[in-house]
């Protein structure tokens, strides 16, 4: 489906009074739209064959009404996202709220006003697209994270994930750039538009356009918010673009943990839980890209093993003897004791060659050892699998 506005969107409008079809015409027309007309119910079904980017349907029709028109429209899969406004003589509040209740997004009361006619078809219509456009970016985003990191994670190759996250970012920031500039756009047309509406809102008694009205400005702001959430997103994995050698700084512990967390957040919608308790003082002096890839790996490991109905995983951390110690465990089946010596050692693995290379917890211990730190594997007393390690911590830093 294209995400843009046409240049000439097309407006199906329906009427069973030819008057009514010319007078649209002639209010759409020279506003850029390209016009179909139907003088039924049934025509307005094979014309929505066309796919026009809205439609206005008249409700008080011969055979099959505006009503059941607009439910059969709603009901074939390839007309039911055409937003259709409904326009009507009709002014008792159970007309209006039954159109509106069977998929109208939008009910105009005849005889209507020409700028607000086309100012609602041009809000509709922006609206739409800016829905369709999120959607498809955030459903592309989800699965080329889903896909590209599954392969990277699930090979232990996380020190090849900086040139993939470089290409990456920069494919989602485009896109995501076009969408908030859009929006912006968008609000700059509400301060024209919203006057006009407000002007006329006493003609409509229901209130529900003035709700509407009223929460335009809300909308707008949600939708940024979901672009910024995209941003966040490209950020993180900007993160792991960072190319150089090793730079250690004073950072807050759970700025590492979060940035792992998002890394791995598609693994996580299947019944996974993660409980955080990293106070929020803690910093480590570490080098941010590397400690991050310790933090991935391990929970990818937990992840692998516990049952994704009720699987459990708790990363606790807390200062000890002037050191931070890190706690991650998990509910699995756990590590047995006679393959436990060797879960560091490089190319051990138990996932079977298809999913591991076992060069993942070699990697964890090569890091943290770097950084003057320590790993160990705990043995629990209940099933699961624990890791302990001790990171060095500056004192008395503000951040």
């Amino acid at each position: 489906m294209d995400t843009k506005i046409p240049l000439h969107p097309k407006v199906l409008i329906v009427d069973d009074v030819p008057i009514n079809l010319k007078v649209l015409r002639a209010h759409l027309e020279p506003s850029g739209y390209q016009v179909l007309s139907a003088e039924s119910g049934e025509e307005a079904l094979v014309q929505a064959e066309k796919k026009p980017d809205l439609i206005l349907l008249d409700i008080m029709m011969p055979e099959m009404d505006g009503m059941e028109t607009c439910r059969r429209l709603k009901a074939n899969p390839d007309t039911a996202d055409i937003p259709v406004i409904f326009l009507s003589a009709l002014t008792d509040p159970e007309s209006r709220t039954g159109a509106l209740a069977i998929g109208g997004v939008d009910f105009i009361i005849k005889p209507f006003d020409e700028e607000e006619l086309v100012a609602r078809v041009k809000i509709h219509l922006t609206l739409r697209y800016q829905k369709i456009q999120l959607e498809m970016y955030a459903a592309e985003l989800e699965q080329m994270v889903e896909d590209r990191t599954r392969q990277l994670i699930h090979a232990d190759r996380l020190a090849t994930l900086g040139t993939f996250s470089a290409g990456m970012a920069h494919e989602i920031n485009n896109p995501n750039t076009f969408i908030a500039g859009n929006i912006q756009v968008l609000q700059l047309f509400w301060k024209t538009a919203g006057p006009i509406l407000k002007k006329h809102i006493h003609e409509e008694p229901t209130g529900r356009l003035l709700k509407t009205v009223n929460e335009i400005e809300d909308i707008f702001e949600d939708m940024l918010e979901g672009s910024r959430r995209i941003s966040s997103i490209v950020n993180s994995l900007k993160t792991y673009a960072h190319q150089g050698g090793v730079h250690k700084e004073n950072i807050k512990l759970m700025h590492i943990v979060d940035d792992a967390l998002k890394l791995l957040q598609h693994r996580l919608k299947k019944g996974i839980s993660i409980q955080v308790s990293v106070p929020s003082e803690l910093i480590v002096y570490c080098d941010y890209q590397s400690l991050s890839q310790v933090f991935v790996n391990i929970l990818n490991n937990s992840i692998d093993a516990i049952d994704e109905d009720s699987g459990k995983i708790d990363i606790i951390a807390e200062t000890v003897s002037d050191q931070i110690q890190v706690l991650i465990q998990d509910n699995g089946p756990g590590i047995p004791e006679t393959i436990a010596d060797k879960i560091f050692d490089p190319f051990f693995t138990t996932k079977g060659k298809a999913r591991g290379t076992g060069l993942g917890l070699s990697i964890v211990k090569g890091i943290v050892e770097k950084h003057d730190g320590k790993i160990f594997f705990e043995k629990r007393s209940i099933k699961g699998a624990s890791f302990l390690m001790t990171l060095p911590t500056i004192k008395n830093i503000n951040i």
